[in-house]
Parts: structure tokens; sequence; C-alpha cells
């Protein structure tokens, strides 16, 4: 009590240490927020640049395309589909992120829209390194390219397929894909073709790939999207590029009336418009819709030189 001085030094500290602290705290959440925001904006942009990577791998009319993507960091692509948004072709979303301390992730950036390709993969994709290629798509003309992104923490192993699958991989130099015999065991997910208990299974003769629970039905180098696609993905894509061709289709019933004008008989009219008016709810439906293409295809086929409404010797199912 006699010592009043020694009692307001305490309290001048007490006081000084409360404030500091205080201040403390808003400096380093700002710093932290400013950080995070900083990251996220590095993401986005990593997500565009992913985006504009894409573009190199259009095919034209080459048989496939592949390519890899290296990152510092194990580092995470996110992707969404939404078939009902930006009609009338749908969409995918890209976002970003990558491990900042230990094994966390940092927040991912803002999703980059996708509205002209068609990504097949998981929702989740992970790893340092990730392979793409690309498969050009043909129902009867050139609809899209088909494009597969896989990471660098699952290898994929291939059990019975036909050469024709195999040549198509080994083609594109594709890695962490390999074909082992039978009696090998395999560390990676299993892909088997019309045998075994396996992570994939696919049969020809159904035209279909089982995974995770669900069939996805293909035809041609669908094949490949749904091999290493979620389901859901899977299914988005293939109502967004069915709404592709039904844009492409409307061109070409145009061109039909153009060629009437210089004394062609177009025959292939009818079946064009049944195609776009025959609606592919799920990939079960696919079957159907590509005897209606096959027709098309072979009308236009027998038309005579300067009447066919489109040209190209790659659609085969």
């Amino acid at each position: 009590m006699k010592n009043k001085k020694a009692i307001e030094m305490t309290f001048n500290w007490i006081f000084a240490i409360i404030v500091g602290g205080f201040i403390l705290f808003i400096a380093i959440y700002g710093a932290g927020k400013l950080i995070r925001t900083s990251e996220q904006s590095v993401y986005t942009e990593t997500a565009a640049s992913l985006v504009s990577l894409f573009d190199p791998l259009e095919t034209g009319l080459a048989s496939g395309k592949a390519s890899e993507i290296s990152f510092n960091k194990k580092s995470r692509i996110f992707l969404d589909c939404e078939e009902q948004a930006n009609p009338p072709f749908g969409r995918q979303t890209i976002s970003f992120s990558e491990q900042t301390f230990g094994t966390e992730f940092g927040e991912t950036g803002s999703d980059i829209s996708i509205k002209d390709k068609y990504v097949f993969a998981e929702e989740v994709l992970e790893g340092k390194k990730m392979y793409y290629f690309s498969k050009p798509f043909f129902m009867g003309f050139k609809v899209s390219d088909l494009l597969m992104m896989y990471g660098d923490t699952k290898q994929y192993c291939v059990y019975n397929s036909p050469e024709d699958f195999k040549d198509d991989i080994e083609a594109l130099h594709l890695p962490l894909i390999i074909f082992p015999n039978s009696s090998e065991k395999c560390d990676g997910i299993k892909v088997c073709f019309n045998q075994g208990s396996c992570d994939i299974k696919i049969s020809e003769n159904e035209k279909s790939v089982l995974k995770q629970g669900r069939k996805m039905y293909y035809d041609g180098d669908l094949i490949y999207g749904a091999i290493f696609s979620s389901p859901d993905m899977y299914e988005c894509n293939i109502k967004r590029i069915k709404q592709r061709y039904n844009e492409l289709a409307k061109i070409y019933l145009e061109k039909i009336e153009i060629i009437e004008r210089l004394e062609c008989e177009p025959q292939i009219g009818v079946k064009l418009a049944e195609a776009i008016n025959t609606e592919i709810t799920n990939s079960r439906e696919l079957n159907l819709f590509f005897t209606i293409v096959e027709d098309i295809d072979s009308i236009n086929k027998r038309a005579k030189d300067g009447c066919k409404i489109y040209y190209n010797v790659n659609f085969e199912r």
C-alpha cells in the first residue's frame, strides 16, 4: 500500500500487455487473411491456366494426343459438371489447391468455367503430376474431343484387354497404365475386360463399364471416359455431348436446304431430325441413339459427291 508507484507500474504493464496482445492478434489475423486471399488468387490463376493447357490437345482428325502437368507441391484439382447450366451446352468447373504446411491443403481458389470441353475424370484429382490425353469423338460427324485426366497417385493395371485398346494406350505413351499378365499382382486399380473381380469391370458385349457399383454404357472411344471418370461426371458429360450434337445437327439441316438447290436429293434430313429429337437421359440410351447415327452415316456415305452433308472417314462402331 505504501509503494503506490509499484502498483501503478503493474497496472500500466497489464494494460500494455492487453492492448499489445490485441494489436498482435489483429496483425496476425490480417496477415493470415492476406496470405489466404493471395493463395486463393494464385490458385484461381492456376485453374485458369489449366483450362488453357487443354487447348493444344484439340485433335482435329488425329487419333489422339497426350500431355502432362507438373507441380512443385502435391496438388488437388476439383471438377464439377452441370448439364443444365450455360444452355444449351452445359458446363464444367475446375478449381485448384496445393499442400501448404505438412499434409494440409489450402482453400481452393474460385471455380473456373469450362464451357467447350468435356473432361472425364474423378471429382478430385491429386498428385504432383497430372496426366491427360484426348480422343476425337464422332457421332457420324466429329462432335468434340474427349479429354481424360488422372493423377500420379494411382496406377492402372489392365487385364485381358483387346489389342486395339492396348495399342491406343501405348501409342500415347501414357504413364502408370500397365498391361500385366493375368498371374501378376497389381498394387493399383485393377481394370478387367470380360473377367474377374476387379475395381473396374468392362463388358465388351454389353458395352458397359462397372465402376463404384454403377454401370456406365459407352460407344467407341467413350470407353476411356468411363474408365477414368466418376459415374456422375461421365453421365453429365454424355448429356452435354448430346446437346452439342443437337446444335451441330441443326446446322447440317440448314445445309440440306442449300444443297437441295444444287439438284441434290438428300434423304438424310428425316433421320437427322429423329436423332435431334432422341433424348438421352443416361448412358444406357446410347445404344439406340447410335443405331440412328449409324443409319445417318450410311445414308451420307451413299450420297454422290457434292451432296454429302459431311465428310469424314473416322466414324466406326
